[in-house]
């Protein structure tokens, strides 16, 4: 688990002069030292104490008063107060006063630290976890599906593109036994192309006309023979791409149109995908027969439109039983293949198509978005700006923080523009989910990340000289 708050020292020497015209924000009186945003402060004034943030060098937020482990927003204003740097006891009723209980690292508040944790109840909105290659971001996203396995009971599918969440099941060694239990008696269902894995399968039968046609890339009208000819398939009780070598077959013995739409699928390289279900289950019924987490390793796929299939059927499924209101978090990790900008053929079409329709519509279903990525211009900026929760790690992009302050005005954006600075593993947390906006230390994983770098290979002397410098 993360580190826990280190030991009170005492209360901070430091002072500030503060005043606050309205009781929700404040400010430094004239020749104060300057303050770092996302620190916390406390006034004494009354019973218990007031905690500010700083959000800019001389100017922040009245979070409210805390006293008994209730956090009051309603403050009166004031004309000068000292302020001091808040301590770790300070942070720790915060997160008690919140109902955060979710552990993701090490929350840095200025003077002190503690541990970071989040609110589960703000999982029942989008969130947005964005950085740049190298930020840590596939690790930071480890550790909070991790902590919501462990913290939560929240149903979870992850479309994984590049296998980086397929050993999830899979615990670290030193992981404390009563941990490592809980996370191995949890149903980790990793499905893929692996022979060692579940197969990843699709069922195309029950997926939607609509659905159906954009893997066959047929347009009512463009195609109207073609695809009549598909409908008259369909009703006549024959379970097309289901047994896709003898529909073939049948086509190219029949007439023009049966013909042409034989060859269709034959150019379309159909006959060669590997994931229609026949009699394995589909990754979509794997999931809503009650999985806690479901990987969809879609990475090896030699026609990446197949992962594209699989992940629209999963999504036309989830979204056609969405009466139910059964909670179900969506991650999707590398969210720019699945929800580019600008989508690229049918089946891509469709994807961004229902994720824009689950972003707008479906909090009040249970159903839920967490999507990671580099860069925030590459996802469609529908489903972005429905994001309630952020997590930024480093970005070196001006433009790119820009981006994200623009879109998430949530978010303070001093503590964003911060990115280009912040280390491996370092990131924002703000929004629903957040106790206030914070900066946080990612902590440790838990199980096996599979989202390493490859290492340069080294001469030997360079390879020794390393191996020596890492034993000091």
């Amino acid at each position: 688990m993360p580190p826990g708050p280190p030991p009170d020292r005492g209360p901070p020497t430091d002072r500030r002069q503060v005043g606050s015209p309205d009781g929700r924000t404040f400010g430094l009186h004239d020749g104060q030292p300057p303050l770092t945003p996302g620190d916390l402060w406390t006034v004494e004034e009354g019973p218990g104490e007031i905690v500010l943030q700083a959000l800019t060098p001389r100017t922040g937020s009245v979070l409210g008063r805390l006293d008994d482990d209730r956090l009051d927003p309603d403050v009166a204003g004031w004309a000068r107060l000292d302020a001091r740097p808040a301590v770790a006891d300070t942070l720790s009723a915060i997160h008690r006063a919140s109902g955060a209980q979710i552990p993701v690292g090490t929350w840095d508040a200025g003077s002190a630290s503690s541990a970071a944790l989040l609110r589960a109840s703000g999982f029942n909105r989008h969130t947005f976890l964005c950085g740049q290659s190298g930020s840590g971001k596939t690790y930071a996203l480890g550790v909070l599906l991790e902590q919501l396995l462990l913290g939560t009971e929240l149903p979870m599918a992850v479309l994984d593109p590049n296998a980086d969440f397929v050993r999830l099941a899979e615990t670290r060694p030193d992981v404390e036994a009563d941990v490592a239990a809980r996370l191995g008696a949890a149903d980790i269902r990793v499905l893929g192309r692996e022979p060692e894995r579940e197969p990843l399968r699709m069922r195309f039968v029950t997926m939607p006309r609509r659905a159906q046609a954009a893997v066959l890339r047929l347009d009512p009208l463009r195609d109207r023979a073609e695809y009549n000819l598909f409908l008259d398939s369909l009703s006549a009780g024959r379970p097309p791409l289901e047994g896709v070598e003898a529909y073939v077959r049948t086509l190219l013995g029949g007439g023009t149109d049966e013909r042409a739409l034989a060859q269709r699928i034959q150019n379309l390289g159909l006959p060669e995908w590997e994931v229609f279900a026949r009699e394995d289950r589909s990754a979509a019924e794997v999931v809503r027969g009650g999985a806690r987490v479901t990987v969809l390793d879609l990475a090896g796929f030699d026609d990446p439109r197949a992962g594209s299939a699989v992940s629209l059927d999963l999504l036309e499924n989830l979204w056609a039983g969405r009466h139910e209101r059964c909670p179900q978090l969506l991650v999707i990790d590398e969210a720019h293949n699945i929800c580019p900008a600008h989508p690229v053929g049918e089946i891509q079409e469709m994807l961004v198509e229902r994720l824009v329709q689950i972003a707008g519509e479906g909090r009040k279903y249970g159903l839920w978005l967490l999507l990671s990525t580099q860069r925030p211009s590459k996802v469609h900026p529908q489903v972005l700006s429905q994001c309630d929760n952020l997590m930024l790690m480093r970005m070196n992009s001006p433009a790119d923080v820009e981006e994200v302050v623009d879109l998430f005005g949530f978010a303070p954006p001093e503590m964003l523009r911060r990115a280009p600075f912040f280390r491996q593993g370092e990131a924002v947390f703000a929004g629903r989910f957040a106790p206030c906006p914070m900066r946080v230390r990612m902590g440790r994983r838990l199980t096996v990340n599979g989202g390493s770098d490859v290492a340069v290979p080294l001469a030997p002397a360079a390879a020794a000289a390393t191996a020596d410098r890492d034993r000091i």
